[in-house]
């Protein structure tokens, strides 16, 4: 079958789905073009394969349950971007930036990090072992054991009552279900902030705008801005 008439019959599936009111997840792999990168934006079961970021720019971007392999970020310069339950097999980060960026329980098999820069990256249940050239040099840490954390029912019922807005639930950064806080997000930010950051994560509820809060990193931007670090 022709490329052209495989591209068709895709487009005709998506128009579909939009129609039934039905999630439509990005597909792309093989494309040539040189790629800029995204801002703002959860991407769920994401489907790239083969695609090039060389020289693009990442910014709080969540890519959860998605396959992300053998795609070109040399270069790159990546601010807040979770990959959460991630295929990122064979991709490269030659001298690139990752800033404020979390692999959470990713698989990271032939995935090239020589000559990047890292400023406080964080590995969650992610193995290191099978990566090539990992910096010897950076600010990153790693957590492989399931937190324990203690929080007032209080503050517990004003966190999960969070859920009750879409924008918020849906990429699933602070709540893994309605009823069960996001424990490996809580660490992080905790051994960041302390104990202040319930305080700061409560006050969410009074914002006007709760948009774009798809990362880590944007919340830990709320949180200093709350703070006034």
């Amino acid at each position: 079958m022709k490329k052209s008439n495989i591209k068709n019959k895709r487009i005709k599936k998506e128009k579909i789905k939009l129609a039934m009111n039905k999630r439509v997840y990005f597909t792309l792999t093989g494309c040539p073009k040189i790629l800029h990168g995204l801002s703002n934006q959860y991407c769920y079961k994401s489907n790239m394969h083969k695609l090039i970021f060389k020289d693009g720019k990442f910014e709080n971007v969540r890519y959860r349950s998605s396959i992300i392999t053998n795609c070109n970020f040399n270069n790159a310069l990546l601010v807040g971007v979770d990959f959460c339950n991630c295929n990122l097999r064979k991709s490269r980060f030659k001298n690139a930036i990752l800033n404020n960026v979390c692999f959470i329980n990713c698989n990271l098999e032939g995935v090239d990090f020589t000559n990047s820069v890292f400023q406080n990256v964080v590995f969650i249940c992610t193995n290191i072992d099978q990566t090539n050239s990992f910096p010897a040099k950076g600010s990153f840490r790693m957590y492989n054991s399931y937190p324990k954390i203690s929080i007032p029912s209080q503050t517990q019922e004003e966190l999960l009552a969070l859920s009750s807005y879409k924008q918020l639930y849906e990429p699933h950064v602070l709540h893994v279900s309605q009823k069960k806080l996001n424990y490996w997000t809580l660490n992080v930010l905790i051994d960041i902030y302390g104990e202040d950051v319930f305080r700061a994560l409560s006050a969410v509820k009074n914002r006007n705008n709760k948009k774009c809060f798809y990362t880590v990193f944007s919340y830990m931007k709320h949180i200093e801005k709350y703070l006034k670090i």
